[in-house]
């Protein structure tokens, strides 16, 4: 909604949405300009955001006499609006669109983008962790709920910033951001060249006569792109004898000592 962030200080925006609605997207709203942001989280069920919408109308009908504006393309409020301002006179409508900008659906959206998901975040962030310790590592934290890549390096970097007996609300409260991040730590990528210069550096200082020096490339070459040390050492089982295999794996140890 573009034309949002002209909103000022004296407009109010409240969202409902249920729990099978929550891939609401918020860059529709984020620049929502001074207007304050409220969420409100209903139970599912059919008519449930009528139902809870409609009542919300009567409590504001009572309480003050702001002007009031459903965006939705429902037609069912409209005699709820004809009732209200029927009897109080109150200033209500519906309208499909906010300031030009169409009211659009998007609850089974599967991707979003990550100026989406920021909004997302921070909106339900600022709903549940506005108090210690979360309040005070808001940014951090947010930024590691965006970037992570693994659940393992998540869970690390949380527990560098507060308590880790608070960090099960967080994944509860934000599983659906983190439910697709890999069970396990991201393997960093691997400089092949540099990997190549020091098995070459080690290999030229141990093995430089005889059946080393006459397979050398070949050696090099397994080395360099074995994925693990089962595989180092069938495929050097192929091209020299075992104890000479043996020989080497224990002088390469320390560059061998990473593979699985």
């Amino acid at each position: 909604m573009s034309g949002c962030k002209n909103l000022t200080a004296s407009e109010h925006i409240i969202i409902f949405f249920t729990q099978n609605a929550r891939k609401i997207d918020m860059a529709e709203i984020a620049n929502h300009g001074a207007a304050e942001l409220k969420m409100i989280e209903i139970p599912a069920g059919k008519q449930s955001a009528d139902i809870h919408i409609g009542s919300y109308l009567g409590y504001l009908a009572g309480k003050s006499k702001c002007n009031i504006v459903i965006i939705s393309n429902d037609t069912d409020f409209d005699n709820v609006i004809k009732f209200w301002k029927k009897e109080l006179g109150i200033s209500v409508s519906r309208k499909k669109e906010l300031q030009g900008a169409t009211a659009k659906k998007h609850p089974t959206q599967k991707t979003s983008t990550k100026s989406t998901k920021e909004a997302q975040i921070r909106t339900l962030f600022g709903q549940k962790f506005n108090k210690a310790p979360y309040a005070a590592k808001k940014e951090a934290i947010i930024s590691l709920l965006l970037n992570s890549k693994d659940k393992q390096s998540l869970n690390t970097e949380l527990t560098k910033l507060i308590p880790s007996s608070n960090i099960p609300a967080l994944y509860k409260a934000f599983k659906e951001f983190i439910k697709n991040l890999s069970s396990t730590k991201a393997k960093p990528k691997i400089d092949k060249k540099k990997r190549e210069a020091q098995f070459r550096s080690v290999y030229g200082q141990h093995f430089k006569n005889g059946v080393y020096k006459e397979k050398r490339e070949q050696i090099i070459s397994i080395l360099v792109n074995a994925t693990t040390r089962q595989q180092v050492n069938s495929e050097l089982c192929k091209i020299i004898p075992g104890e000479n295999v043996s020989k080497i794996i224990k002088k390469l140890q320390p560059l061998l000592k990473d593979l699985p």
